[in-house]
């Protein structure tokens, strides 16, 4: 790619504008990808414009790593090339919000943050919580899969995504889904493309189910044993009690179990009340938070699957094993767990060191006993070399090897950052 470099960004300059593409070593230094700095930057403005980039990368062979918000750059295996970085962050327009029928659509490089306060005029929200919403784009957590503590209530982000458009490598432009919720045309594309990483084509422009913003949120915080807190859990899962939230977080000897409600005000009262006396019952201690500590603490919750300076596993379990498997791991030492009870979904925590590789490997001998997977969502660089972070690759790995072939067949997208080398 060194000797095709200045050749690939003079084309990108005359088709699409000066200020499309830099060689700039600061600009590519705050852009490099596990360690590796891309030999060019390209910005487009427009779908038009990432079209044809990522052609004039397809006809050179440079390989292609997608750029939104930049925060979940440490997810994934490190890229087995990189010769461009395409941001997304000119594509930044919010092209319809029909509040009538709760949907928006908007290009890939709109930041959450900035979407979810134009909504806020319409009291309705999107309920994609990714860590870091200032800083996270909107086709970044589609393709990256980012969901959050509400996931239960709401729904994942593919439930989210009803429609969809992508540019493929060589610069085709395809779009599945559309405009309306009840949307049943044809297979769901949608689902294809989220979670896989920008592996198969670059999002530039999603729609989204949105929901009407609650009138008011609460935050109950109970400690005691893990059996309290697993009887607990259990009473509200058989209950009428609909909770947008229950996350359990233990980090040394404290343990807290987090119930978050919200909707209209009658309702959160009643649902308070319930919870309260059921807490009593079980023998919990209880507070309840205010406003100012609701959204600090979710605020924590929803950015612990990315720190930066640490190593993060994911496993993801039946309902039934997160208090024992949990219980197990909290006797690890400098270990934090947070793990949603509604969902299955636990992260692990711990201090960067090769300690943590052989903690991963005893997690996922220990899910695979279970029935389940785990990965390494985050880590340091050097600590990845030469570890498969998405662990055994699953059956339909085939499968999937052949719609990358049919979507990337010269492997230039992200190379081999997905499972399975993809």
């Amino acid at each position: 790619m060194n000797s095709t470099a200045d050749q690939l960004a003079y084309r990108l300059a005359s088709e699409l504008g000066d200020d499309s593409a830099t060689a700039d070593p600061a600009k590519l230094a705050s852009r490099k990808v596990e360690g590796k700095i891309p030999a060019l930057l390209c910005i487009p403005a427009s779908e038009e414009q990432l079209s044809v980039a990522l052609r004039l990368c397809s006809e050179t062979r440079a390989a292609v790593v997608p750029w939104g918000g930049g925060t979940a750059m440490a997810l994934g295996n490190a890229p087995r090339h990189l010769d461009v970085v395409l941001s997304t962050e000119r594509l930044d327009r919010v092209i319809d919000h029909d509040h009538a029928n709760l949907t928006v659509t908007v290009e890939s490089g709109v930041i959450l943050a900035c979407l979810q306060h134009q909504l806020a005029d319409h009291h309705q929200f999107t309920p994609l919580e990714p860590p870091f919403p200032d800083r996270a784009s909107i086709g970044g957590t589609i393709a990256a899969n980012l969901n959050g503590p509400r996931r239960s209530c709401y729904g994942s982000v593919r439930d989210l995504v009803i429609g969809i458009k992508v540019v493929l490598m060589r610069g085709e432009k395809i779009k599945a889904g559309g405009k309306v919720v009840k949307n049943v045309a044809g297979y769901d594309m949608c689902k294809l493309f989220v979670g896989s990483l920008g592996t198969l084509g670059i999002i530039s422009e999603a729609t989204l189910r949105l929901a009407p913003a609650p009138e008011v949120s609460a935050t109950l915080v109970l400690s005691g044993t893990f059996a309290h807190a697993r009887q607990f859990v259990h009473e509200v899962n058989h209950s009428r009690l609909l909770p947008s939230a229950v996350i359990l977080r233990i980090d040394g000897l404290r343990q807290q179990l987090a119930v978050r409600y919200e909707g209209f005000a009658e309702n959160v009262a009643r649902c308070q009340h319930d919870l309260t006396a059921l807490a009593a019952k079980i023998s919990l201690s209880m507070e309840t938070l205010g406003a100012n500590e609701h959204g600090a603490f979710w605020r924590l919750i929803e950015d612990f699957p990315l720190q930066s300076d640490g190593v993060v596993l994911r496993v993801s379990l039946p309902r039934a094993e997160v208090f024992s498997f949990a219980e197990t791991i909290s006797r690890w030492q400098s270990t934090t767990i947070v793990a949603d009870t509604l969902m299955g979904t636990l992260w692990v925590s711990l201090a960067p060191s090769a300690t943590a590789l052989e903690r991963f490997f005893e997690l996922a001998s220990m899910a695979r006993d279970r029935r389940s997977h785990a990965i390494i969502f985050s880590a340091p660089t050097e600590l990845k070399r030469g570890v498969e972070v998405w662990g055994e690759s699953p059956p339909t790995i085939s499968l999937m090897r052949g719609l990358k072939q049919q979507f990337d067949p010269r492997e230039l997208l992200n190379p081999g950052r997905f499972l399975g080398g993809l």
